[in-house]
């Protein structure tokens, strides 16, 4: 948090997260009467310190191409676009005899599967994520191995929906995660998420069900390239937190 003025009145902010190695930077917001002043880089120079300070080798972001410039003045380096669509639930079937509702017990397993696609542990994410919408939580098993996982959220308007990771052979498997998940969504309420350029299924997937792009960013980093699986990431948990 960054204030300015006599009467020390918050300027603007920006939150970190760090995921071993991996740090992330997101929610960099000024107030309009305060920018141009230099502020936006002084706070993220404070959270690229922070960041460095744990350990973290590998710093990401999602930025609007407004500012783009000010992270690459910072270091960092484009990587691909972050995709925006919108859309609503569905009451269309599909092929679930491999879908079921995550259990806490299953919340571990389902980390470990993820991290080989996002590039580093976020079980604190998941975790969190299950404990308040457990009912929005799917996974898909072969046996005892992990095939895909989808989570959704309530956010101020509609749902928030992601992470959707699947291996990428299994388009059909990924199809049926998110059909399962927005058979639980109120049909009136607008379901939002973030998609990886690079994978083209998800965008396939999402367009046969009527979702259309609505705005983009830009995914970037600065340190060490991320050892990413970004073709089986389906939808990002978020913006702010990757």
């Amino acid at each position: 948090m960054f204030h300015g003025g006599t009467g020390r009145a918050p300027a603007g902010h920006v939150f970190s997260v760090t995921y071993g190695n991996l740090g992330w930077i997101g929610l960099l917001i000024i107030k309009k009467e305060f920018r141009r002043m230099g502020i936006a880089r002084l706070l993220m120079l404070k959270a690229n310190k922070y960041l460095l300070s744990r350990g973290v080798q590998t710093i990401r972001l999602e930025a609007v191409s407004e500012i783009s410039e000010l992270y690459r003045g910072l270091g960092f380096v484009d990587e691909y676009d972050s995709l925006r669509f919108e859309g609503a639930a569905t009451t269309a079937s599909s092929e679930t005899k491999s879908i079921s509702p995550m259990s806490r017990r299953m919340v571990g397993e389902v980390a470990k599967f993820d991290s080989e696609y996002f590039g580093a542990k976020r079980i604190k994410v998941i975790e969190r994520l299950y404990e308040a919408y457990p009912e929005m939580c799917y996974v898909s098993h072969s046996g005892s191995k992990i095939l895909g996982y989808i989570m959704a959220r309530k956010a101020e308007e509609g749902y928030n929906l992601g992470p959707w990771v699947c291996i990428p052979e299994k388009k059909h498997i990924a199809d049926s995660l998110l059909t399962a998940c927005l058979q639980q969504i109120d049909k009136a309420d607008p379901v939002y998420l973030g998609v990886p350029a690079p994978n083209q299924s998800a965008i396939e997937i999402l367009r046969n069900k009527g979702f259309v792009q609505f705005s983009k960013s830009i995914r970037m980093f600065c340190g060490q390239r991320l050892s990413e699986r970004v073709e089986g990431v389906f939808a990002i948990g978020g913006a702010m937190k990757g």
